[in-house]
């Protein structure tokens, strides 16, 4: 097992404190929406606390050798599971998070026998969770489940998991994950107990990242904009260059050597979401250097196609076509680009 899995990241100390005193004095809120940025460590965190919550012998943090511990390393402890858009997991202190040998409800496509996957959590998910939160807990203690994405619950679903989240059974723990918690829907909000993540400071994310990578990495964390688990992923793999080609494909539409249509075409479909969240960064990081130089740029351009953004990613986020909203985007970006990059 990785024993760092059981402990919080360094900046999440103050948080932790704050929590694992609540669940020793058994006042642990029941239902707990982690909110936050994309790569900040909430699920991280949420695992963890969800360990320290069943395990046997925790101290500051779960102990990692009793038998609750031990299960939920390779996701074979029967009161914790791992709700998402693929269906009901057994948890896991693993990269994914989930053991599929410990499947309990799967939901192949979205539905339409065309073998994609959902992009939400179906009702049956939800059912079938409900119908094991009612079993007794196997050893007599917590039990926890952490949804996520939880922006991804449909109406449908929320409206099946209130009754449990108002009147839970006695020791359930529910941890719900999101980047997008305004998706939400009021009455699942207004049941959860908040929790706000920020992103980390940038010399404490710094000195985790090059002490996970063994090297310096000075372009990564920038990059991720911040957040240090998206610099990991960065660093790791080839995804700098892939942000490289983004940006270059946008600053040629902008500057109107690309058309909107061929743009569009040479972002992979199924890439269409980790775009739409680069491109929000992106952005975000061009509005405030034109803000602060002062110059080079109109601010307000930036901003009309951040919006822009903000809209695709819900509209992609439901059951829009990715490829005609990727293009209308782009069709934007050629009439806003040349105000919002100037003379840049």
């Amino acid at each position: 097992m990785r024993t760092d899995w059981l402990r919080p990241l360094p900046w999440q100390q103050t948080l932790w404190l704050e929590l694992s005193s609540l669940v020793r004095q058994q006042r642990l809120p029941h239902a707990l929406l982690l909110a936050g940025p994309e790569g900040i460590g909430k699920r991280w965190f949420a695992r963890a606390l969800i360990a320290f919550v069943l395990c046997e012998d925790r101290s500051g943090y779960a102990c990692g050798r009793c038998r609750a511990c031990m299960q939920l390393a390779v996701g074979a402890h029967p009161d914790a599971v791992l709700l998402g858009t693929d269906g009901l997991f057994g948890l896991a202190l693993s990269a994914d998070g989930r053991h599929e040998q410990a499947l309990v409800h799967w939901q192949s496509d979205d539905g339409r026998g065309e073998g994609r996957k959902r992009r939400d959590i179906a009702i049956d998910g939800v059912r079938a969770l409900i119908g094991r939160l009612g079993l007794s807990s196997h050893y007599g203690r917590s039990r926890a489940t952490l949804i996520e994405p939880a922006d991804a619950l449909n109406t449908s679903s929320v409206n099946a998991l209130l009754k449990t989240i108002e009147e839970p059974p006695p020791g359930t723990h529910l941890l719900l994950v999101s980047e997008r918690p305004q998706a939400l829907l009021p009455t699942l909000r207004s049941r959860c107990q908040r929790v706000r993540m920020a992103t980390p400071p940038a010399d404490e994310a710094q000195a985790w990242l090059e002490a996970q990578l063994g090297r310096q990495e000075p372009f990564a964390l920038a990059a991720a904009h911040g957040a240090p688990l998206c610099a990991l992923a960065l660093a790791s793999g080839d995804e700098l260059g892939q942000q490289q080609a983004w940006a270059e494909l946008w600053m040629a539409v902008g500057r109107r050597r690309k058309d909107p249509v061929s743009a569009a075409a040479a972002v992979d479909r199924d890439a269409v979401p980790a775009h739409l969240r680069w491109a929000c960064g992106w952005l975000q990081q061009r509005f405030r250097d034109c803000v602060l130089q002062a110059g080079g740029g109109e601010a307000q351009a930036w901003m009309q196609m951040l919006d822009e953004v903000i809209e695709a990613s819900r509209l992609c986020a439901g059951n829009a076509q990715v490829q005609l909203v990727l293009e209308a985007l782009f069709v934007q970006w050629l009439r806003l680009g040349p105000r919002a990059l100037g003379k840049d």
